[in-house]
């Protein structure tokens, strides 16, 4: 009767380690797909920035395409979107500051200010130019590895 105990106990230990084993394989698969994850929306949220940035801007120069309504020009924020507004004798501003676009709506003699302005998104980087009649567009983001990624596009205008 002693070895029939004897071997209960190895057979129930040899079943104890096992299960310790697959605890701790099925936890190092679900660590490595939760890293997986964060960084896959992590990316996602990044790259959406840069779309919405540069939808955003193309949208409102269309809203705004007028005879002379649309200039890039520089103010503290560095390169600036000037959109003349309609009637009103105000212009909005589109800028970049302190990592994220910013729209600010002010008088022509103000210029953009941050503290006055609505944040659109958040950006690792932001570059506008005017050739002619066409704006290029710069939006940069950066991964999780320090890659920097760039959207980039033209808008033409009609005026």
């Amino acid at each position: 009767m002693g070895n029939r105990n004897k071997a209960l106990g190895i057979e129930s230990l040899t079943v104890m380690i096992v299960l310790i084993i697959f605890a701790f394989v099925v936890f190092m698969v679900i660590e490595a797909g939760a890293g997986a994850y964060d960084k896959i929306v992590d990316d996602k949220q990044s790259t959406s920035g840069a779309r919405v940035a540069y939808s955003y801007i193309s949208m409102k120069v269309k809203q705004h395409d007028a005879a002379g309504g649309v200039a890039v020009e520089q103010s503290d924020y560095g390169d600036t979107l000037r959109l003349d507004m309609d009637d009103t004798g105000l212009c909005a501003y589109i800028f970049y500051a302190e990592g994220a676009l910013y729209e600010c709506i002010a008088e022509p003699e103000d210029g953009p200010s941050v503290s006055a302005a609505n944040k659109i998104t958040h950006l690792d980087d932001f570059s506008i130019s005017q050739a002619g009649r066409t704006l290029r567009i710069e939006c940069v983001y950066e991964r999780e590895e320090g890659e920097r990624q760039v959207i980039t596009g033209a808008v033409g205008l009609r005026s």
